[in-house]
């Protein structure tokens, strides 16, 4: 038997154990349970519900986890955790996490759970003007923890012209707004909206028109660190499920259940 012929069946042997991997990934994937983390303060898109996990995107993933054939176990815990967990490697994936090339380093980005628009939220009848970072400084900015909002934000806070306080929640945060701790509050829009109305203050606060950052996607993530084998190829099935529930438009009636 020449080296030749082997060197051609070593090759076909290669490419069919590689097209059979692909092609029983939906059977083989069925088993694959995959812890996820979310924001446990972060309604309508993810919120605890009588101590269980709820919400726009809880409801998303479990049809991404239906169509794509895995099982996810939701947790859901402070925003800092949860990109801390990912970071570390205690969990396989976050919800909705927001792109920065810091985070790139530790989370592999998949598809997108919903856009995110985050605006600076102030009380009723302030005066306050919002036209850009410079707007801000000597301002004192209130944030949820470990929410990224720009880097040229940062190089602000870290310049000292922007003085922020971080809360635990966006619902904190409103709290901290209305006492007079700070300015401003910065909020992604849909969420400090909900939060606004369902407790009672909408009438009390009101949303800068110029947006504090664009539009900007909000991801599934997996963690680098996780034990979880073959991560590019879960990254990839997840990301075209994730597309086409965003084409069908079975996101879109998942979210409008939540914002009628």
């Amino acid at each position: 038997m020449s080296k030749r012929f082997v060197r051609g069946i070593k090759r076909i042997v290669a490419a069919g154990a590689l097209l059979g991997l692909w092609f029983c990934s939906p059977a083989a994937l069925a088993q694959t349970r995959l812890t996820v983390t979310g924001d446990y303060a972060f309604p309508p898109y993810s919120f605890l519900r009588a101590d269980k996990p709820a919400g726009i995107d809880v409801e998303i993933m479990q049809e991404l986890g239906r169509r794509a054939g895995f099982t996810f176990d939701i947790q859901l815990a402070p925003f800092k955790r949860v990109i801390e967990s990912v970071r570390e490697g205690t969990v396989d994936a976050g919800m909705a996490v927001l792109r920065s090339a810091e985070r790139e380093g530790f989370a592999l980005y998949t598809g997108v759970l919903h856009n995110s628009t985050y605006s600076l939220f102030v009380p009723r009848g302030s005066t306050m003007a919002f036209d850009g970072l410079e707007s801000l400084r000597g301002k004192r900015v209130g944030k949820v923890r470990g929410f990224f909002i720009s880097e040229a934000f940062d190089a602000e806070v870290a310049a000292g012209r922007i003085a922020v306080s971080e809360t635990a929640s966006a619902e904190q945060g409103l709290r901290m707004l209305l006492a007079g701790r700070v300015d401003a509050i910065s909020g992604q829009s849909v969420v400090t909206r909900y939060l606004a109305r369902e407790a009672g203050l909408a009438d009390e606060v009101q949303v800068l028109a110029q947006p504090l950052a664009p539009d900007r996607p909000a991801f599934l993530v997996l963690s680098r660190a996780s034990a979880m084998p073959d991560k590019e190829r879960l990254a990839q099935r997840l990301r075209q499920t994730l597309e086409s529930m965003h084409k069908d438009g079975t996101i879109d009636r998942i979210e409008t259940r939540f914002l009628r």
